[in-house]
């Protein structure tokens, strides 16, 4: 029976392998996905959703349950009011809006790249160390920094690509063990992390981004460099950003550069 044992246990191994294989293999947790559900919800009906654990409270109904993906069931729960009347002329005119602000904000995306100089940036490894215990459902090592030319002054973000003028200490923010990071760093971090949660680059944008300011669009159709800090997220991004950043800011060493 003991010479038994060995082989049993290599075929238990072989048949486990595809679970633990499979049990990885959605990228994202049910909780993202519910979130992003609700928001989608929220943005097409202007009605309450919210995300919970395994059922809804009174007054609210399930929209959408999530199971299959890693971790706790979650479900989306709309109002039992259920959605607002909406005529066709706004609908058109909100996904007319809406495709025009994605051209506008690709075409800027596209003239920072073509004007980029020097290397693209990661995050060192030793930043990555620190922020995985406060930024854990991105995956760091896919933020990059691009400097351009394009950028007359400050930064902004495209999901997990940050665009910077020259003027920006990005190779401060690069150096491995130097310490402390920069807070400007993390606020950009912190969009990126957003952009995930919130269901991917073209909802993030489409959803979530102020209209670009006439500045930057008539430096865009212009060609001149642009002022970065004047693209801003609709102000509940951008105070979820300025308080992710505070709070992680009051646990670790953190520069204002």
């Amino acid at each position: 029976m003991t010479r038994w044992i060995p082989l049993l246990t290599t075929i238990g191994l072989i048949i486990s392998l595809p679970v633990s294989a499979d049990r990885f293999s959605e990228t994202r947790s049910n909780r993202q996905n519910a979130a992003t559900t609700c928001n989608d919800y929220r943005v097409n009906n202007r009605l309450p959703c919210f995300v919970s654990r395994n059922r809804c409270p009174n007054g609210f109904e399930v929209l959408e349950r999530f199971d299959s993906g890693p971790g706790t069931e979650f479900v989306a729960c709309r109002d039992l009011r259920h959605e607002r009347p909406a005529t066709v002329n706004r609908a058109t005119t909100v996904s007319s809006s809406k495709r025009l602000l994605s051209q506008q904000f690709n075409r800027l995306v596209r003239l920072a790249q073509n004007s980029q100089v020097g290397k693209t940036y990661h995050l060192p490894k030793s930043t990555q160390k620190i922020l995985t215990t406060y930024f854990s459902q991105i995956s760091l090592d896919r933020i990059t920094i691009h400097q351009s030319k394009a950028i007359e002054t400050g930064c902004f973000n495209d999901c997990q690509r940050i665009y910077c003028s020259l003027k920006e200490p990005v190779e401060n923010w690069i150096k491995p063990n130097r310490g402390q990071i920069a807070s400007s760093l993390l606020h950009q971090v912190a969009h990126a992390e957003r952009c995930d949660i919130q269901g991917g680059r073209e909802r993030f944008i489409t959803n979530w981004l102020d209209n670009l300011p006439d500045e930057v669009i008539n430096s865009l159709e212009q060609g001149t460099p642009f002022d970065a800090s004047n693209i801003h997220y609709e102000n509940y991004i951008e105070r979820h950003a300025q308080n992710r950043t505070e709070s992680v800011c009051r646990r670790i060493h953190c520069s204002k550069e």
